[in-house]
């Protein structure tokens, strides 16, 4: 597991919630989740929302909770081969997030 660069959420992620989402981003069934949100050209965390208030709770319904989890997926996705597409896109369905980032698979030379 990669190490989270918090810069300004380093108050939340040294709490045991901003601990236990990071490992939570890090299962494979959350980075499915995420990936194959992804893959339908929506923002990342649209899919995992109801995952997340699952496992969380309304813990993290809490705003800096929230922006911190957007940070971590944006680390994620760009260790795994995303790049951020547009930010600010508005979320369909759930009441989480209203908006989140898109991501976009970087296209190696070769493809």
């Amino acid at each position: 597991m990669n190490s989270f660069e918090p810069g300004s959420f380093s108050d939340v992620f040294n709490t045991p919630i901003g601990n236990a989402v990071w490992e939570f981003l890090h299962r494979e069934t959350s980075f499915a989740c995420l990936e194959t949100t992804t893959y339908l050209k929506r923002p990342a965390l649209e899919g995992l929302q109801p995952h997340l208030l699952s496992e969380f709770g309304d813990e993290v319904r809490a705003d800096r909770v929230k922006q911190m989890t957007g940070r971590m997926v944006r680390q994620l996705m760009e260790s795994r081969g995303y790049q951020l597409d547009q930010t600010d896109v508005g979320i369909r369905v759930g009441d989480l997030y209203k908006t989140a980032a898109r991501y976009r698979k970087t296209s190696r030379p070769d493809e």
